[in-house]
């Protein structure tokens, strides 16, 4: 590789660029800027993939007035891209802007350009002339027959000599092309005309597959030859995938090293953790170290709502540290430690077919795959979830934002199992875990109530509709064979039995609530073997269940008040094979209620023999192929994607082992750049919030420390990971 060129050198803020200094990797938001809080999630994933330079676009006033609040919660350097409009450079200069993307002959007459220079000398901002051979000047295409290299050169000079003329050197050059020749070739010839840095690109490059091949060519051939102090990989993806490929391009020619790899996420200023104040504690605690090793500060971002716990179903801000969670591949995990911070902004509202809407922030990937879309009379026609699983698709983690209607979400089905021959119930005894006493427990989740003085649990009545002449004869043998006496209350309609046993009332409070918007099942009956789990459904179906009817068409739902009790009776429909949909009724006029329901034909037929009440004549509905149960996962089909504003909190968990976790109809992931997911992904990391930090260590948690202890127990953590891979290094030597 031949030396580098010899340039002038600017500076972003405090980067230099340019000169001696190290090649820097620089990107672009694809958001509306007007967008603040979308524009500053995508920069924060920018800064924690290794962006050195972020670049807005402002095509409006209003973009403009944005850029100060955007500047104002990110770490690296901020360019406004500015085209001809020479308001909007005046506006962002006042916002604090770092440096300005704009050709000075294309904002109007020299008084204009005089006004821009000016503003800029006084904040010291440098400007970049960028040149693209798609939008040469018409002059220039005429004389060169098309856009040409010395057609671009020749732009460039036009710009640099306007410059050069209201006495402003502090520029910076860039000359792209899609056709990675041409570029290389301008840039050859403008380098040995100018001393100025040089921005290098292939503009409009492509897909990251041809886009990644397009850009190594063109930047890798002109950085071999010591061109290029800053480049920018453009690619038709996340704007961190062109980060990644940036860095590869120049890691591969050894003009990146390792050394010290600090990331950072300013969204951490809104956390329960002052970690932004943290992160520069940190950064100055390892500014001199001489290592190559990667260190992560990270709060956390995202959005939540319903989550599958071990005990049912929980609003996110109720889980706490020691809860169990179900993550994507269907076990249970523990969590570790939970955050919060402040968040307003637009957040997207995916509407999963037969499940209340589910909210996210933009960034939070959903775990889904896409079906291939067909027109049929002018509507989009799918596939059904069945056939497209067959045919080999999979899921993937997709941001919420790209998730489009039709899309596919997959959740886990539990998939742990644990029997249980007998149930200790105090004051009576151990008593056989057999179908008579889960009938008894779905019976008292559906039909139950405690009654008693001073509100303790003397009496246990449940109540029949008078023609359920089976259910209470099958309820009093139950009783009788605990030793009980039960009697039976004919009641307008109703047949009560009711029993009187104060250690039995105490155990099913204990162990499944009182009040029918807090009753619940326990955690060892939602991992009980399927045939145990089937006789606890059909006694929930015969209190609170429905089949029957509806316009015309066959239906099964479940209905009760308690969210978590919902829940959990779409899992055990879900682990027994019955594809179910849940949702939350909410209507004026109606009780609140959680709705568990089958409308498939297949699944109808097999929770009609589940519950043993034969065929259903003409239940002949073509399934509509939107949700399908496989054994394993549940898959639904997506109605609906949509915005809403949003001004409140949002929440993370970080689950032992997988960093996901499930909600109804949806198994969710931390957006990767976020909270522990960077932070594991370093050798050495801290997640921090409600004045905590976990300490992480090549992806495991290694300890809890108070705020006040993070810096001095990375420090340890640090220097007992560099002495550990330095005795790895000596014991490889010794045996060579």
């Amino acid at each position: 590789m031949t030396s580098r060129r010899k340039t002038r050198q600017i500076q972003l803020a405090g980067l230099k660029v340019g000169g001696d200094a190290p090649i820097t990797v620089q990107s672009m938001t694809k958001t509306d800027t007007r967008d603040v809080q979308a524009t500053l999630l995508e920069i924060w994933a920018l800064e924690a993939a290794g962006c050195d330079v972020v670049r807005c676009a402002v095509p409006v006033r209003e973009a403009a007035e944005k850029l100060g609040e955007i500047k104002r919660q990110i770490r690296i350097p901020l360019v406004a891209d500015i085209h001809f409009n020479y308001k909007l450079a005046l506006i962002a200069l006042e916002q604090g802007v770092d440096g300005l993307r704009l050709n000075p002959g294309n904002i109007g007459g020299k008084p204009f350009v005089q006004e821009v220079v000016n503003l800029a000398k006084d904040k010291k901002i440098p400007i970049r002339i960028g040149v693209n051979a798609g939008s040469l000047e018409k002059d220039l295409l005429a004389r060169h027959h098309g856009p040409t290299a010395e057609g671009m050169v020749e732009s460039a000079l036009r710009h640099i000599r306007i410059l050069e003329d209201l006495n402003y050197p502090e520029m910076k050059i860039s000359l792209k092309a899609s056709d990675p020749r041409m570029m290389i070739e301008a840039y050859r010839l403008l380098a040995d005309q100018v001393d100025y840095p040089f921005h290098l690109g292939v503009t409009e490059a492509g897909t990251p597959g041809v886009g990644t091949i397009k850009s190594a060519v063109g930047l890798g051939a002109l950085l071999s030859e010591g061109i290029g102090d800053t480049i920018r990989v453009s690619l038709s993806a996340d704007p961190t995938e062109e980060v990644r490929v940036g860095i590869d391009i120049l890691k591969a020619l050894s003009l990146r090293k390792g050394g010290l790899t600090f990331v950072s996420c300013p969204s951490c200023g809104r956390a329960d953790v002052d970690l932004v104040k943290l992160a520069r504690e940190v950064e100055d605690e390892f500014k001199g170290l001489n290592e190559e090793i990667h260190i992560a500060v990270m709060g956390c971002v995202p959005e939540g709502q319903p989550v599958v716990t071990a005990s049912g179903v929980k609003p996110i801000e109720d889980v706490t540290e020691g809860d169990d969670v179900v993550h994507h591949e269907g076990r249970r995990g523990r969590v570790l430690w939970t955050t919060r911070h402040a968040y307003e902004g637009e957040i997207v509202e995916v509407q999963p077919t037969g499940f209340s809407p589910y909210r996210l922030t933009p960034n939070h990937r959903v775990w889904a795959f896409s079906r291939p879309v067909s027109l049929k009379q002018g509507r989009r026609r799918y596939p059904s979830i069945e056939r497209t699983v067959a045919g080999g698709a999979r899921p993937e983690w997709i941001r919420a934002d790209q998730i489009e209607p039709g899309w596919v979400l997959v959740s886990p089905i539990l998939q742990d199992k644990e029997d249980r021959a007998t149930v200790d119930i105090p004051g009576i005894g151990e008593v056989p875990l057999d179908d008579g006493l889960l009938t008894l427990f779905g019976y008292y989740l559906s039909e139950g109530s405690l009654s008693g003085k001073g509100g303790r649990p003397y009496q246990q009545i449940f109540c029949f509709h008078e023609r359920q002449e089976g259910y209470p004869q099958r309820l009093r043998d139950v009783l009788r064979g605990l030793g009980l006496r039960p009697s039976t209350q004919q009641r307008r309609h109703t047949l009560e039995v009711v029993a009187h046993s104060l250690a039995l009332g105490a155990f099913l409070e204990r162990t499944f609530g009182r009040g029918s918007a807090t009753k619940h099942l326990p955690s060892w009956i939602m991992t009980l073997p399927y045939q145990k789990q089937q006789c606890l459904v059909r006694a929930l179906w015969e209190g609170d269940g429905y089949v029957g009817r509806v316009g015309g068409y066959w239906r099964a739902t479940y209905t009760t008040t308690s969210p978590v009790l919902g829940g959990q009776v779409h899992q055990l429909l879900l682990r027994l094979g019955i594809g179910a949909a849940l949702h939350h009724r909410d209507e004026a006029g109606r009780m609140r209620a959680w709705v568990a329901s089958v409308t498939s034909q297949r699944a109808l037929e097999r929770l009609a023999g589940l519950l043993e009440i034969g065929a259903l004549p003409g239940c002949d509905r073509p399934d509509t192929g939107q949700i399908f149960v496989d054994g394993r996962a549940l898959y639904v089909g997506v109605r609906r994607v949509g915005r809403v504003p949003y001004a409140g909190h949002v929440h993370n968990l970080e689950v032992d082992g997988l960093h996901s976790f499930t909600a109804p109809g949806l198994a969710l992931h931390n957006c990767e750049v976020n909270g522990p997911g960077e932070a594991r992904a370093a050798d050495i990391g801290v997640a921090g919030g409600r004045g905590i930090g976990l300490i992480f260590k090549n992806g495991e948690v290694i300890r809890k420390v108070p705020e006040a202890e993070i810096v001095s127990a990375m420090r340890e953590e640090v220097d007992r990971f560099i002495q550990e891979r330095r005795a790895a290094k000596d014991a490889v030597g010794a045996e060579g």
